[in-house]
């Protein structure tokens, strides 16, 4: 086995994996603008948190690695949403997860929130833009799942779709975020991997290989998985490896959705810094 330089990575985390990435607009030619700030500031309710029971979490680490800290006890996790409307004809409902506990830092928690948030910028900028009248409304919903929590960080997928007034068919974004419990930041592949290791073309390859086995050689869209970090910037984690979640028609017609490939820890795992924020879930 190779053996790769274990200088310290600077933590550069993709902007992409913390933004709605837009999906193709939809017969209509609607589609998630680029603008970053909400243009209509539409109500926002937040019910209690509820407890959920549905997450699969990792075994807890118990000690520190390197100079990562781990939080004495894992979180507890809840949910919360983001509902509202956009006058004159927009609504929306998203669910997102939150946790709390003994250690974890406060901007945890706008971290998880900031994807929906965003997701509803821009769905409000659309709205603002379209001058078309007497249409019906247009509905923003979906959630973030949590796909790993442990004593170290939590990941977050979100999935969420857009049902235009009028339209014959929808967008469907998505999204992931890794966070640093103890600190509060955003993790991107360079604080995981090994900066000069193979784990990009890695990627590539098992997803290609799953993809096609899934779906055809003939239906999946090569160009969307071409060795570039632009194809992979949608990266979660979770216990069994990592997780990459694609836009919609970036590696496929539409009528695949947005694929989700798990990457297993047996694959990519020797590119894993084990002095990392996730060498726990592949040490030995």
């Amino acid at each position: 086995m190779p053996k790769w330089s274990t200088r310290p990575v600077l933590a550069t985390a993709l902007a992409a994996i913390v933004c709605i990435a837009p999906g193709c607009a939809t017969d209509l030619g609607r589609g998630l603008s680029d603008a970053h700030d909400p243009v209509v500031a539409a109500p926002v309710t937040a019910p209690p948190r509820s407890s959920t029971s549905n997450v699969s979490f990792a075994p807890p680490a118990v000690s520190p690695v390197g100079s990562w800290v781990f939080l004495p006890v894992t979180p507890s996790l809840s949910i919360e949403r983001l509902t509202g409307t956009i006058e004159p004809d927009g609504t929306f409902d998203m669910a997102f997860p939150t946790v709390d506990g003994l250690g974890v830092a406060a901007g945890v928690g706008s971290q998880l929130r900031q994807p929906v948030e965003h997701a509803r910028a821009l769905f409000a900028a659309d709205l603002f833009e379209d001058e078309s009248s007497d249409i019906e409304p247009s509905h923003l919903f979906g959630r973030g799942v949590v796909s790993l929590l442990d004593t170290r960080v939590v990941s977050v997928e979100y999935d969420l779709t857009v049902e235009w007034g009028g339209a014959a068919s929808g967008d469907q974004w998505v999204a992931a975020v890794v966070v640093d419990l103890a600190d509060g930041s955003l993790l991107g592949p360079l604080d995981v991997f090994y900066d000069d290791s193979p784990w990009l073309e890695t990627l590539a390859r098992v997803a290609n290989a799953d993809l096609t086995e899934r779906f055809g050689k003939d239906v999946v869209w090569t160009e969307g998985l071409a060795v570039e970090a632009s194809n992979f910037e949608n990266l979660a984690l979770s216990a069994d490896g990592v997780v990459l979640l694609f836009d919609r028609y970036q590696v496929g017609p539409g009528v695949l959705g947005a694929p989700r490939v798990t990457v297993p820890w047996l694959e990519i795992g020797k590119f894993v810094d084990p002095n990392g924020p996730v060498g726990h879930l592949v040490g030995g």
